[in-house]
């Protein structure tokens, strides 16, 4: 029997009384005692990845039929914690998708919250980086999910319009790269995508140094930080120039892939969904390592994203939720097989490392096996302690990015930045 997952757009306002407003309805429930499959409830982000696994993962397990609620990542974050700092316990959702930054967070902040999931998947069966960010005090709590294996996705038409190779793609410096922006604007092309209030490159761009927003112990670092200054020098770049596409969220930063606008894109490897969706590029595009900063240890390799599911323990189908999730992204080398061909989908599930997709061609990125690469990039990304604090310190640091772009000080508002995060966190 083979079940589609129902998507619903949510809609969400930012006051966290509003949010509890518009909680979507409770559904009908079958019981678990009966023959009919029982309704989980997902919230999450991102239907053309998330809610594509949630589709394949559905059709693997008849005894559950999946209700994926779709909303924007900031949404769903602000809204689990609505629920939960509410101590609202009726129409709770199953399931609920934390991206691994924010993860520590919520099981600090709320430990009795979720399931534990220990009995129910083998934590050993995924890769121990994702455990350590699902785990609090011993105990897991989430079902790790996807990695974030950073790249440089990239236009091949729009190079060779400005006459650049796929070899000349190959080892980027920053300067090399932001070069290109002003040759494919002559041709038309935006280089890539600008978000003057997101600093989600800031992550890719640290990482690939083996540096952070924290040190070990957790305290900002800001100030004697000399990535994130390099980090700051690129944003303001591109910031002043006149070959980015100006984004303001999510909408507008897919729409310009998808529409063609801009010849780049660097993200998280999950990012490949969204790319695919423009299926009239199939063939137009293939992918590079990330530009290369000039930090000292700096690489070519990065980490950005990922996220896990977590259980909300006093959800009405706590039980068959892990069930499902144990028997599917823990236990099913099938489903990553089919969403690894499908959708260049790359779970943290070590035995699904050797299936068959790992070596499959990608007719859309030009005949690369990206499934392949993208594996053997993420064996040599800098490890980094990200903490429970990264949310935190982005968030501080946005503060103050107004000032750094309109010229400000930047080791002024860097220490601004850090009295802020010290406040937040205290």
């Amino acid at each position: 029997m083979r079940k589609k997952v129902s998507r619903v757009a949510i809609s969400m306002c930012a006051a966290a009384s509003m949010v509890l407003s518009v909680v979507a309805p409770a559904m009908t429930v079958a019981a678990e005692t009966t023959d009919e499959p029982v309704e989980l409830t997902v919230w999450s982000w991102d239907k053309t990845m998330n809610g594509t696994t949630f589709e394949v993962a559905d059709s693997l397990d008849d005894d559950v039929t999946v209700n994926f609620v779709e909303m924007s990542k900031a949404d769903c974050l602000q809204k689990i914690h609505t629920v939960l700092a509410s101590g609202v316990t009726d129409d709770l959702p199953d399931i609920v998708s934390i991206s691994d930054l924010n993860a520590q967070g919520y099981l600090m902040s709320y430990p009795d919250a979720f399931l534990p999931m220990d009995d129910y998947i083998n934590y050993d069966d995924f890769a121990s980086y994702k455990k350590d960010m699902v785990s609090y005090d011993g105990v897991g709590y989430g079902v790790p999910y996807d990695t974030g294996v950073a790249a440089l996705f990239y236009r091949t038409d729009y190079m060779e319009e400005i006459g650049v190779t796929d070899e000349d793609m190959q080892d980027l410096t920053w300067d090399e790269y932001l070069a290109l922006g002003e040759k494919l604007k002559e041709k038309g092309h935006m280089l890539q995508t600008y978000n003057p209030n997101d600093i989600a490159e800031f992550q890719i761009m640290l990482q690939s140094t083996g540096k952070w927003f924290t040190d070990n112990d957790g305290n900002a670092d800001f100030v004697n930080n000399d990535a994130l200054k390099e980090c700051y020098d690129v944003f303001k770049k591109l910031n002043e120039s006149d070959f980015c596409q100006v984004v303001s969220d999510w909408t507008g930063f897919a729409g310009a892939i998808n529409n063609g606008d801009v010849a780049c894109v660097m993200r998280g490897s999950w990012i490949t969904s969204t790319i695919m969706a423009g299926e009239d590029q199939s063939g137009k595009w293939k992918m590079a390592p990330i530009p290369k900063m000039s930090t000292e240890g700096a690489t070519h390799y990065s980490n950005q994203g990922g996220s896990s599911w977590f259980v909300l323990k006093n959800s009405k189908n706590a039980e068959a939720a892990a069930k499902f999730l144990g028997k599917t992204f823990g236990g099913s080398v099938e489903m990553y097989d089919s969403l690894m061909k499908s959708n260049n989908i790359i779970g943290t599930y070590l035995p699904a490392s050797d299936c068959e997709a790992v070596e499959a061609a990608s007719d859309f990125f030009s005949g690369q096996q990206i499934n392949k690469t993208l594996v053997e990039w993420e064996a040599q990304i800098p490890s980094v302690n990200t903490g429970a604090f990264s949310a935190e310190a982005q968030s501080a640091l946005l503060a103050v990015t107004p000032n750094i772009l309109n010229g400000s000080d930047l080791d002024t508002e860097l220490a601004a930045a850090e009295e802020q995060f010290n406040q937040t966190i205290q």
